[in-house]
């Protein structure tokens, strides 16, 4: 039986390889063509684009520093689930949901916001580098709406450099890094919308306010400048749809640090909302002249406390003209509303009041009032 020899595949992927080669050399358009074919030219030079590409470092320096004390918070909690279409049926099932935070202590003490962590049974804090950690609950500021979590390990972690607040200017560069919608470590830019809007809710603080997108899951996670300094706490969003329409807003990191003071004197409690029971305004020059108070004086007039408040248990009176709270200065009521909520419930409030032209010192205790029950 005769033998056939085969020619083995490889040579004739060799001969193709030389072909090519050669054709290339004699045909230099050929070789031009190959050239641009497997090379991906840039259709704006470097040198055009040169003032962008430092701000796009600068982005990119900010995301290398914040994914390092950026986290993740998960939650877990049990809730009742009722049928659609069974009336009566139900069950119990555990949610999960999740936020952001950011670390401030290279021991590991993690900020987030309290309407993230609230009424869980189980957090759990997910880093850059994926490990999972329980966290252990330090405390908490209800009204502020600030919480302090725990590491629970001996290692070192890089905190966060925490700015300066009242530094921001409106057009600033304002970065946020967070979650949303669980997307970790998601990085979005836009810039300072406003400094110190106020009214926003219930709790009389002022919030920054930025175009940066802000979505479910972002609360909790820093709002960064570009030198990658902390300036805020990402807290929510005004927007129709629940997803961000370009107004999010965040609490001064400023704010934050005297909350976190404050729940470390309280450590393992939640500092629960507080009132004083004073209706206050800025005095009119009438009410100036007849109550003998200086023109220069700045400060907030009570004109109304409501009975068995904490105001009114704590020796305050109507007319008495509030200076200052807690050591600062009360320009206006939101002043006065701002250093309530920091105290908060049980705490002690320490005023500096004008009264009958003489000035006097008050520590108020914020007590829950007490109503009367009306007789039938």
């Amino acid at each position: 039986m005769e033998r056939k020899n085969s020619i083995p595949p490889v040579v004739y992927i060799n001969f193709a390889l030389v072909f090519v080669l050669l054709f290339a050399i004699f045909f230099p358009e050929i070789r031009s063509a190959l050239t641009k074919l497997f090379s991906s030219p840039k259709p704006i030079s470097a040198s055009k684009q040169s003032q962008a590409i430092q701000i796009q470092s600068s982005f990119r320096n900010v995301y290398r520093e914040a994914q390092q004390f950026v986290v993740s918070i998960r939650t877990k909690k049990t809730e009742m689930i009722f049928h659609p279409y069974a009336f009566g049926e139900s069950r119990e099932d555990r949610i999960s949901s999740i936020g952001s935070g950011f670390i401030i202590d290279e021991r590991g003490f993690v900020v987030t916001n309290y309407h993230v962590i609230k009424n869980a049974e189980i957090i759990e804090i997910i880093m850059s580098d994926g490990r999972i950690f329980p966290a252990r609950y330090v405390g908490s500021h209800e009204r502020a709406d600030i919480a302090l979590l725990k590491i629970p390990s001996e290692d070192k972690f890089t905190p966060a450099f925490l700015g300066n607040s009242d530094e921001i200017e409106v057009g600033d560069w304002a970065i946020a890094v967070g979650s949303p919608y669980g997307l970790e470590k998601t990085f979005t830019v836009g810039v300072v919308s406003a400094k110190s809007r106020e009214d926003l809710d219930e709790t009389g603080q002022t919030h920054i306010q930025t175009d940066t997108a802000i979505n479910p899951g972002s609360s909790g996670g820093p709002l960064l400048n570009i030198y990658g300094e902390v300036v805020g706490i990402n807290r929510m969003i005004r927007s129709s749809s629940g997803s961000s329409a370009g107004i999010g807003f965040a609490i001064p990191i400023n704010y934050a640090k005297r909350v976190l003071r404050q729940i470390e004197q309280n450590v393992g409690q939640n500092i629960r909302p507080a009132t004083l029971g004073v209706m206050a305004t800025a005095p009119l020059p009438d009410h100036r002249r007849s109550l003998g108070i200086p023109s220069e004086a700045i400060g907030v007039l009570v004109y109304d406390i409501e009975p068995n408040s904490a105001a009114e248990k704590g020796g305050l009176r109507r007319y008495d003209f509030i200076e200052g709270a807690n050591g600062l200065v009360v320009r206006h009521i939101n002043d006065l509303r701002e250093q309530v909520g920091l105290v908060g419930l049980g705490g002690v409030l320490r005023l500096k009041i004008l009264r009958d032209t003489q000035e006097m010192e008050l520590s108020i205790p914020l007590v829950e009032a007490t109503y009367q029950k009306g007789k039938k």
